[in-house]
């Protein structure tokens, strides 16, 4: 019988040696430390790099301001960033001020007719920053797509001739069109992912389906591939933030939670929480020092009195007007610096929000 070493000579001779274990070393910051932990355990963490991210919940819950802060950090770590706009709804002034760089060598803005087109412009974009060394070796890319749901994968569009089809020659085969659209290209996308670096976050809706008596009844359209494929999936939710009642109600925003129901490269099923909080001109704002004050509260590291909120100055505020402060003094470092180093998350249920 052959020794280990034997068995290790031909197996070196035959295949090669072993190939390096694929593992996540970059991460891309939300900008908010507690969800940061819920992706991967870390406060200054965050998305994977190199991996496929989906990230699904309802309208106004912040799917593209949590994208946008990965984008930044991606320059921020001197890499690039990529918007497909397939629901033609990104607000470059609201990137813009959030600090998005949209300079032409930083950031590329698209809107692909097609999931085809989009997933081949992606590879391509990527293909040629790496091949040509437009990015240094570590840069990470950040790809975000805006969203499953809007993507029309290019049997709708043209029919097997290359001619333009309508609405009226659609029927039952269309309506699985886009799952195995995605089916087809996602595991060779994934390769690419990995291969150049990149964090691909796919925005998705979420749907409702019918007849669910037992179960989470909540899924996302796309088909199964986006499930499989994607090393993380963030499920957002959450309730209205409003003050007053009746005809005096007014809705301030959301405070949004966040469920890491799968995750390939940390601990899953971990949550976060902030506030998104609607602002005069009908924008919204990932309200990250509001949000600290309400976690280092629940932590127990900032006092309580009553109403009022005692800060490192010895003074005590009201959360609002704290929050204002810390921003208009750019004092948010100040926040995360109280971040405790033994924490505990909270735990979401181990729930599998399936696909359709």
């Amino acid at each position: 019988m052959a020794s280990a070493n034997d068995i290790a000579s031909e197996m070196l001779a035959l295949v090669g040696g072993n190939d390096e274990q694929s593992t996540v070393t970059h991460f891309l910051n939300t900008g908010f430390p507690p969800l940061n932990y819920a992706l991967s355990s870390k406060w200054g963490g965050g998305l994977p790099v190199g991996r496929i991210v989906e990230m699904f919940g309802p309208p106004s819950a912040g799917k593209t301001a949590v994208s946008t802060a990965a984008m930044i950090s991606a320059q921020q770590q001197g890499g690039f960033a990529m918007f497909n706009d397939h629901e033609n709804s990104f607000a470059h002034s609201l990137a813009e001020k959030m600090g998005l760089d949209l300079s032409p060598g930083r950031f590329l803005y698209k809107t692909p007719e097609t999931f085809e087109e989009s997933i081949d412009m992606a590879v391509a974009v990527a293909r040629t920053l790496r091949t040509k060394k437009l990015l240094a070796e570590n840069a990470p890319i950040c790809m975000v797509f805006d969203s499953i749901a809007s993507m029309v994968p290019m049997s709708k569009m043209v029919d097997k001739d290359g001619k333009a089809r309508d609405a009226s020659t659609y029927n039952m085969h269309d309506n699985t069109a886009l799952a195995r659209a995605t089916s087809a290209a996602f595991p060779a996308f994934a390769q690419y992912v990995q291969r150049n670096q990149v964090c691909a976050i796919f925005l998705n809706q979420e749907r409702t389906k019918p007849g669910v008596t037992y179960g989470d009844p909540k899924t996302t359209p796309g088909g199964d591939a986006p499930k499989f494929y994607s090393s993380v999936r963030v499920q957002l939710g959450g309730g209205q933030i409003s003050k007053g009642e009746g005809k005096n109600k007014e809705v301030l925003g959301k405070e949004v939670t966040a469920k890491v129901v799968k995750n390939k490269v940390s601990r899953p099923f971990l949550t976060a929480k902030w506030r998104f909080e609607f602002q005069e001109d009908g924008s919204g704002k990932f309200a990250v020092a509001r949000s600290m004050i309400d976690f280092l509260i629940e932590q127990k590291i900032l006092k309580v009195s009553g109403a009022y909120v005692e800060w490192i100055d010895n003074k005590k505020y009201h959360k609002g007007p704290l929050a204002e402060k810390i921003e208009a003094e750019g004092a948010i470092e100040e926040l995360f610096k109280l971040l405790p180093g033994d924490y505990e998350p909270e735990e979401a249920d181990a729930v599998d929000v399936t696909a359709a």
